[in-house]
């Protein structure tokens, strides 16, 4: 009975714990985004969530949540970056995945559909079985650190010039997806410190560059 009511507190004060967590990180977030005069939302708007449905990570697993939105508007790009989880998997193999995104949209943008994301051990012997991975003979650093797919890989390969896989060789461990005119970024399972969103969105900015220098280069 004393160690029902010791789990059973346990329980309660980890829930208390985290609740209070989560309504700090709301507050200092919304506190981040009027300081920089962007707009905050505690959950997604519905023209945000329709437009990120064409990404992957967007249709992950279920009970997905995107929540401490903040968004912002320049003459030449719209910018996002928001908190985002979802779960998959059951009893012992559920698992919740969290994660910080920054979503930048533009006229500006002609990007291929395409998705990348940190190579491991798995990859590595999937892709000796044959399955897609987009490797370049060119550049083995990049092709070493990302497993990049998409349906067009000849698209693929033309926008990849030596530039932007040299750009991405340098930012190990990110996830991106690129869909003609707006990709999202975000590092697998971490959600950024409040403290660190304002070189999150630098890096955002920093893509967005890249990828207009890339397109005057066609």
């Amino acid at each position: 009975m004393a160690i029902g009511v010791v789990g059973g507190g346990l329980v309660i004060g980890l829930v208390v714990w985290a609740l209070h967590t989560e309504k700090k990180r709301v507050a200092a977030m919304r506190e981040f985004a009027e300081g920089l005069s962007l707009e905050f939302f505690e959950s997604s708007p519905e023209e945000l969530a329709t437009k990120l449905v064409r990404f992957q990570l967007f249709n992950n697993g279920r009970n997905r949540i995107t929540k401490n939105v903040i968004l912002g508007k320049t003459d030449v790009a719209s910018i996002a970056i928001f908190d985002y989880q979802y779960t998959t998997g059951s009893g012992k193999s559920k698992s919740t995945f969290n994660q910080t995104v920054v979503a930048m949209e533009s006229e500006s943008l002609k990007l291929p559909n395409f998705t990348m994301r940190p190579e491991n051990f798995f990859d590595r012997v999937g892709s000796a079985l044959g399955f897609q991975d987009i490797d370049f003979d060119n550049h083995s650093r990049f092709s070493e650190l990302f497993v990049l797919k998409g349906g067009d890989e000849t698209a693929i390969r033309e926008f990849f010039d030596t530039k932007i896989l040299d750009f991405f060789a340098d930012r190990p461990g990110i996830c991106f997806e690129g869909a003609n005119d707006m990709f999202i970024y975000y590092r697998g399972g971490k959600r950024q410190a409040v403290d660190g969103l304002r070189s999150y969105l630098e890096e955002g900015y920093s893509t967005y560059q890249a990828f207009v220098e890339r397109a005057s280069r066609s």
